[in-house]
């Protein structure tokens, strides 16, 4: 089978479509990933053919829009802003996308990556929609992840399908436009979701299949990357590995005040008797003096750093969140935008994690009590080991892989 995968957003939206496209890879099939030129290198690294359609991003260019997402707080404005950092890329890819789908004998794409789903109707080609957090009315939780009751999450996700529409079907238009297709209405919510195929790479132990979902929706289980060859630097290793588990803490693709934070955390932690692995990410913490029991790190795959650790602070990404997850330990959520405060809810609703905070109200003495929930709570400590254990039993990949070839032959 020919198949193109395309993703677009940050490392969180490409490390599970690295994973998939390693699986199909070793069964068999030709596949090429399409993404930005920021990751060609790593993919060709984990053995990916990889087109890339759209120039780097320029980080000025990328923290402005940060900036912009992160001082709203209202969802679908954050979500029409998201839009807009990515519609450049999309715009840029459309024609090569129509190119290489037309090539192709099916197109697997991240549900807002529209140019990717545009181009595969434009040619005929079958599609595949994949996402990490379900843009699906539902009867079993509402849009901020609560079960308010099956009439009122219904409701809430009608309001909120009508706000993310307002604010985005105008912009996402022009895509679809240009490659010859009358405009789509609702395209988040449900023109951009495959007919055929519409994998939700999720537990089914964390949001089971709704009733309201169709037969084309299937919750596969998580898409994680394993990197059994990472070789972490010695006095990285040495400090993991130290007498305690440490804490780890880390705010992923976020571009907030790399200072602001990074002193927050050093007020937070400064005395704890429990080492902290700072992870630096998009917004570069850890550049100012830290207490000797912080050390910093860049690149470190979860699933090598959090089975080694006792608990996570993080901002409640899909993929960080899923990680923590499958390693068993309890997390504390600082979320930011789109999908995080869902997450967050579903943390606090599994009882793996405290209440979460909005990042512009964290506090050192939020996250000091927080650090110090996540190391005294048997409770929580005991059921997130029990979750991880059902994780790890799971096999999303393989569910996937097999959910594919039963409808694309």
């Amino acid at each position: 089978m020919r198949i193109l995968a395309a993703t677009i957003g940050s490392d969180g939206d490409l490390q599970p479509f690295y994973a998939f496209a390693r699986r199909l890879l070793a069964d068999g099939h030709e596949v090429t990933l399409v993404a930005n030129e920021r990751y060609s290198a790593r993919a060709r690294t984990l053995g990916i053919p990889f087109a890339t359609l759209a120039p780097p991003w320029e980080p000025d260019v990328l923290r402005a829009h940060a900036e912009r997402i992160l001082a709203e707080r209202a969802p679908h404005r954050q979500l029409a802003f998201v839009i807009d950092a990515f519609m450049e890329e999309q715009k840029a890819s459309i024609r090569g996308l129509v190119e290489l789908s037309g090539a192709a004998d099916v197109v697997i794409h991240h549900l807002v990556f529209v140019a990717a789903a545009a181009a595969a109707h434009a040619t005929n080609t079958r599609n595949v929609s994949v996402q990490f957090a379900p843009l699906h009315k539902a009867r079993g939780y509402g849009p901020n992840g609560r079960n308010m009751g099956a009439w009122l999450n219904l409701l809430g996700w009608n309001l909120a399908g009508s706000m993310v529409r307002s604010a985005t079907d105008s912009k996402l238009n022009t895509i679809v436009e240009a490659v010859g297709l009358p405009p789509w209405r609702d395209i988040l919510f449900s023109a951009s979701h495959s007919a055929l195929l519409d994998l939700i790479a999720v537990s089914p132990g964390v949001i089971p299949k709704d009733s309201t979902w169709g037969e084309a929706t299937r919750v596969c289980g998580y898409w994680f990357l394993d990197e059994p060859g990472f070789v972490p630097p010695k006095d990285l290793e040495a400090f993991v590995l130290g007498a305690e588990p440490p804490v780890v803490l880390g705010f992923g693709s976020m571009m907030g005040s790399a200072d602001s934070i990074t002193a927050k955390i050093a007020q937070a932690v400064d005395g704890l008797r429990r080492r902290i692995v700072l992870m630096s990410g998009w917004a570069g913490l850890g550049k100012i003096p830290l207490p000797d029991n912080v050390r910093v790190a860049e690149f470190v795959p979860h699933g090598w750093l959090f089975p080694k650790a006792a608990g996570v602070v993080h901002h409640g990404g899909a993929g960080t969140t899923a990680a923590a997850f499958r390693a068993g330990i309890p997390q504390a959520v600082v979320w930011h935008l789109g999908d995080q405060p869902m997450w967050a809810a579903k943390v606090l609703q599994l009882g793996v994690g405290p209440k979460a905070i909005f990042h512009q109200k964290l506090t050192a003495k939020w996250l000091r009590q927080k650090i110090d929930t996540l190391l005294s709570n048997d409770g929580m400590r005991a059921r997130a080991a029990a979750l991880g254990a059902a994780v790890r039993a799971e096999d999303g990949l393989g569910n996937a892989a097999r959910a594919l070839s039963a409808v694309v032959r």
